[in-house]
């Protein structure tokens, strides 16, 4: 948790909107999404205490609003994601930031790097890592693993066996 608020997960496109959100007090609707489902479906966190901090950052902070958004990310609410959409955050900071633009505007430690490395950083050694970003972490989780613990979290809560497909 207090690697995700000080946006240093190793997972890029989180941390760049989780220091945008500490710099600036505002995120892109879409980057709000990326990293709440990250809280929520890879690092487990119940999304209250996402809620509770955005809350206390967010200069537009409205209370259903963020309310809302943050149980329709945790799959949770009356009006909620399927529980097995799980965002991959490499691939989203592919889709929306391909050029590494924004990630790099909010992570000094990643600028001069090829955006090809950036999105694939989870994938790199730790000497490929170390040799293009020393000071930037690696990741804090493995999101295929944390993925799979989600699903079979939410099966049990839905009183499903988390073996059976």
């Amino acid at each position: 948790m207090a690697a995700w608020k000080r946006g240093e997960t190793g997972y890029p496109i989180v941390d760049a909107g989780m220091r945008q959100l500490r710099e600036e007090a505002f995120m892109h609707n879409r980057v709000r999404m990326i990293v709440a489902s990250f809280l929520t479906k890879d690092l487990l966190a119940d999304w209250r205490h996402g809620y509770d901090h955005f809350r206390e950052r967010l200069a537009d902070h409205d209370t259903a609003n963020d309310n809302g958004g943050w149980q329709w990310a945790a799959s949770t609410g009356t009006d909620a994601q399927p529980y097995f959409r799980i965002f991959n955050p490499m691939t989203q900071g592919e889709r929306y930031d391909p050029d590494a633009e924004y990630i790099t505007a909010y992570v000094p430690e990643l600028r001069g790097v090829e955006p090809d490395l950036i999105h694939e950083w989870h994938e790199l050694s730790p000497t490929q890592r170390a040799n293009a970003a020393p000071a930037y972490p690696a990741p804090i989780v493995d999101h295929s693993e944390r993925r799979e613990e989600a699903l079979a979290m939410y099966k049990r809560a839905r009183g499903e066996d988390p073996e059976e497909d």
